[in-house]
């Protein structure tokens, strides 16, 4: 089986794909009322967020999406393949972006409507399920990297995935994120990103998983639902003790107080990565998770084993991404490459990093209390 240098393995990037309908709206917002919005069309869904962000930063990127072939699915698939001639792919991958492979059989591609208001994000997302098709579909898709491809990718990224919603039988909750998982534990390294038709199955279903994933990230909001006990939201101290206690590393991106990552037993400290953007100049925050986590798996690609230092370094990498991503409005409506993101680095005084600091396990308790308080 064919392995590409480590900094040119390509990522699979499995999750949501949408059409995004972005509605501004800069005065008070009453329901029953008129109102006059400033509107945009964007794209965006996890998948599609991950999958343009690497490719604009140049790395090459195997996309796994749940698009139809359709109006909005072609227009996905348009603007992947315009994204990926800026780079050299190999004719190996741009055969994996062929239209007749590319869309899912019987698959509608989704819509979203974005509101903004008042730096308030609030999303409308149609009712969506890939159904078994995309099951299948998966293991065609897996089965090209591997067998016709001879391609061993240098991270496998997996974000939300409709049809892993519990939806009764002959559905089957959690199958695809489970498969994903089995298929590649081993082989490369795992990066989870839940949305919520797979959080609301909750942390014991999950634990196995989890104990596979390289990285496992998601937003404070979404780790207390996930980890909640009869109507019970656990602490932050708690979610870290989780982590730490079975040696896993997790990320809790948390908007204005920035992310907290933990390594392993947690006996290096936290990573505790700081907001680069004063509140006045963020734009929208729709898809700075999604950045963040491109950010994070571009600094580790190819790497199954990674050490406290380059963690600490990944997350300095993806806050940089994040950050950028406030500045623009929608998931991916404008994916910055290398030079933009340094030229924005720099336009914020910085040099060559984010504000990033350290901070002992033992000592973080009432740091993490101050900022609980902020998510009941």
């Amino acid at each position: 089986m064919r392995v590409l240098h480590e900094n040119r393995s390509p990522v699979v990037a499995i999750g949501s794909g949408a059409f995004e309908r972005i509605l501004r709206c800069d005065g008070v917002l009453q329901l029953g009322g008129k109102h006059i919005v400033q509107q945009e069309e964007s794209l965006g869904g996890s998948g599609l967020n991950y999958t343009l962000r690497l490719l604009a930063a140049g790395m090459e990127v195997l996309p796994i999406l749940p698009v139809g072939n359709d109006p909005l699915g072609k227009l996905i698939r348009g603007n992947i393949v315009a994204a990926a001639e800026k780079i050299p792919l190999p004719s190996q991958l741009e055969k994996f972006l062929a239209s007749r492979q590319f869309f899912v059989p019987n698959v509608r591609t989704p819509r979203s409507t974005i509101l903004i208001n008042q730096s308030q994000t609030t999303v409308f997302s149609e009712k969506f399920a890939e159904g078994k098709d995309f099951r299948r579909y998966l293991e065609k898709r897996f089965d090209d990297i591997e067998c016709r491809l001879g391609i061993t990718p240098g991270a496998v990224m997996i974000g939300h995935i409709y049809s892993d919603k519990s939806n009764g039988y002959p559905h089957i909750p959690g199958e695809c994120t489970r498969y994903i998982v089995e298929r590649w534990q081993g082989k490369t390294p795992i990066f989870l990103n839940l949305g919520h038709s797979q959080i609301e199955l909750g942390i014991g279903f999950w634990e196995d998983a989890f104990r596979q994933a390289a990285v496992i990230q998601m937003n404070v909001w979404e780790f207390k639902n996930l980890m909640k006990k009869e109507k019970r939201s656990p602490s932050l101290r708690e979610i870290i003790k989780w982590f730490t206690d079975r040696r896993m590393n997790g990320i809790i991106t948390m908007d204005r107080f920035g992310a907290l990552g933990t390594y392993g037993d947690g006996r290096d400290g936290l990573v505790h990565c700081l907001p680069l953007l004063p509140p006045d100049r963020i734009m929208d925050p729709t898809g700075a998770g999604d950045a963040f986590a491109a950010g994070l798996t571009f600094r580790l690609n190819g790497k199954k084993a990674f050490t406290f230092d380059d963690f600490h370094k990944a997350m300095t990498e993806a806050g940089i991404w994040a950050s950028f991503a406030c500045t623009t409005y929608g998931g991916s409506g404008c994916c910055p490459d290398r030079a933009a993101l340094k030229a924005f680095l720099q336009s914020l005084g910085g040099d060559a990093q984010t504000p990033v600091r350290i901070i002992e396990k033992r000592s973080a308790g009432p740091m993490l209390d101050m900022m609980d308080l902020m998510y009941r």
